[in-house]
């Protein structure tokens, strides 16, 4: 039997209809530190990596004018879904989906004005290949920006994954979740940047606003559904513990009211470079 993609996973998670309104804002100030990062111009040609089900893809596009977005990801789910909501959006034109492996872009050298990467840098198997290919594809003067989580601890992670380490004797933490935080240590994904090539790198660690315009309740389900990651984790939440560690969750979460959205606080790490 084949073995299911993580990430085909999350593609099917976060198709339901029953997020798209309480998610609508839950990455946007993520997205909008990239695409700050990343300098985009009106008529740019962007290769957005790891694009998942379509952001930052589809934000990119409503910023381009004259300009179109590749995006490319190995889970051929998740492009399915990218396609449909650049079909939804009336961006069918301007959104190539590409299936394939970012360690090795099926695209001409010097073809893109613009890389940029939201939460997936820190998945690929050799990020020094990855850099390179991004390096490769981009014209002279053409900018790459990448997205990375912070450290562990912080205020999402300690109300929610770290609630369940502490709650339920014997859990542990997903082998595989672990590489979420490869790039908190300040300066280590600007090292990669720098050895790979890059000139006029910069990084920054940068706190920003998540928004859920739904219950505590509700985000913490959609915590379990779409971060397929900690699937085995929150799987090992045995059922005479589950109504507490339920409870705690919620009331955690709760304290990120703030009128009528939970606003949580998230660190994260922005990194970009040029080519000469």
């Amino acid at each position: 039997m084949t073995k299911r993609s993580p990430w085909d996973a999350a593609a099917r998670a976060r198709g339901h209809d029953s997020w798209v309104d309480a998610a609508a804002h839950w990455h946007t100030a993520m997205t909008d530190a990239l695409l700050s990062a990343a300098n985009l111009r009106p008529d740019s040609v962007v290769l957005d990596l790891a694009a998942g089900t379509g952001e930052p893809a589809l934000t990119i596009a409503g910023r381009l004018p004259s300009g179109r977005v590749i995006a490319l990801d190995s889970s051929r789910a998740s492009l399915a879904l990218t396609s449909e909501r650049a079909h939804e959006h009336g961006f069918a034109t301007r959104i190539e989906c590409i299936q394939a492996d970012a360690h090795s872009i099926p695209l001409v050298d010097h073809s893109v004005d613009r890389v940029t990467c939201r939460c997936g840098i820190m998945f690929f198997n050799d990020t020094g290949i990855v850099m390179s290919e991004a390096l490769r594809v981009l014209k002279p003067g053409g900018r790459a920006a990448f997205l990375a989580w912070g450290r562990f601890e912080q205020p999402f992670f300690d109300a929610t994954v770290a609630s369940v380490l502490r709650l339920v004797r014997g859990a542990k933490m997903p082998p595989q979740s672990r590489m979420m935080f490869r790039f908190a240590s300040p300066g280590s994904l600007e090292i990669v940047l720098r050895t790979a090539g890059f000139r006029d790198v910069t990084e920054q660690a940068l706190t920003v606003p998540r928004i859920w315009a739904g219950s505590p309740e509700e985000l913490w389900a959609y915590q379990q559904e779409v971060s397929t990651l900690y699937h085995s984790l929150f799987e090992s939440i045995p059922n005479h513990l589950r109504a507490k560690v339920d409870s705690e969750i919620s009331g955690l979460l709760s304290g990120f009211r703030s009128g009528n959205v939970l606003s949580v606080p998230t660190n994260i790490i922005v990194a970009a470079g040029q080519r000469s």
